[in-house]
């Protein structure tokens, strides 16, 4: 019979990934492996942990309670092994980050092939999810967000040297509505706006008049919550929208989109890395903070977002 600390990685991975297959692939067992641990776990404690149905598999009211307590100390665990590998010298292992999809396009994808030519032994995972998640719940070592998002109590470092946005339009659609010669102008145009998924709050556009920041809440018919829509949007004419400009390149250079107001540009806020203060901080994490810095030393101001396809 299984010990209870055996059991626990079972459990541990079905409730972070949701799904006994993916908790099966990342333990290298099989799923039906994964279900007996489970039931067996279960058995064990004289609790169901998890919901089942075809389509999902949920943590019951008991089962988050038991993970609430768990994961913290499986996250230990891993650190005390974690430990034990900094003694060799050589960074390795799960490093899981969670970003915004347009960080990891911008910051982290385009330098990937170097991170694994210098750290082969670490295995990255990038859960992109505009949502904030919990780190230590979720299990993540670290997130990346903009330094206005991030959650209390964390330790943050700059990994870019700022965002430039642009105001962006189709040409048919400035053929049709013309061209806002202000900020304030934007009032009279249909704005494609982005929503934050976890506060519910409208992003704000960036100028900067008469040598000051100038932070507007724009309206609009449209809204969404994901970049690659609100692109789309505009390509389709259907209204104006401030993006990264790292996001928009191709398009402005094909002259597909238009920049607009581009005397009123401004300096928008960068993405920072974070993680929690209390936390002792593995080798896997620290040569990933440093590889960021590097990069981001190696840039200068907007850089990034000018050169991203």
């Amino acid at each position: 019979m299984s010990s209870l600390l055996q059991l626990l990685p079972f459990f541990e991975a079905v409730a972070r990934l949701g799904s006994f297959t993916q908790a099966a692939n990342q333990l290298g067992v099989t799923p039906p492996a994964v279900s007996q641990n489970i039931q067996a776990l279960e058995t064990r404690l004289g609790v169901r942990l998890f919901n089942r149905t075809s389509r999902s598999v949920r943590l019951s009211d008991e089962g988050r309670l038991f993970y609430q307590r768990v994961a913290p100390a499986m996250g230990q665990i891993d650190v005390a092994a974690e430990d034990l590998r900094t003694l060799r010298g050589r960074p390795s292992g799960l490093l899981r980050i969670t970003l915004p999809q347009l960080a990891a396009s911008l910051l982290v994808i385009p330098h990937l092939a170097d991170f694994q030519a210098r750290y082969p032994e670490i295995q990255l995972e990038l859960f992109t999810d505009d949502h904030f998640s919990d780190l230590v719940l979720d299990s993540f070592d670290a997130g990346i967000r903009m330094h206005a998002m991030l959650q209390k109590d964390m330790i943050a470092v700059p990994i870019d040297n700022g965002q430039k946005r642009v105001v962006i339009a189709a040409p048919g659609y400035l053929a049709q509505h013309g061209t806002p010669q202000t900020p304030q102008a934007l009032s009279d145009h249909d704005c494609l706006r982005y929503r934050f998924p976890g506060s519910g709050k409208f992003e704000p556009w960036y100028f900067k008049q008469d040598g000051a920041q100038l932070t507007l809440e724009v309206g609009g018919s449209l809204i969404f919550n994901e970049d690659r829509l609100i692109k789309d949007a505009a390509l389709a004419g259907l209204g104006i929208t401030q993006r990264f400009s790292g996001t928009v390149h191709r398009e402005l250079s094909s002259g597909q989109l238009v920049e607009v107001l581009a005397d009123y540009g401004s300096d928008a806020p960068g993405f920072f890395l974070y993680f929690p203060a209390s936390r002792h901080m593995p080798l896997k994490l620290r040569v990933f903070i440093d590889f960021m810095r590097e990069k981001r030393a190696q840039q200068s101001p907007f850089e990034n977002s000018l050169s991203a396809p």
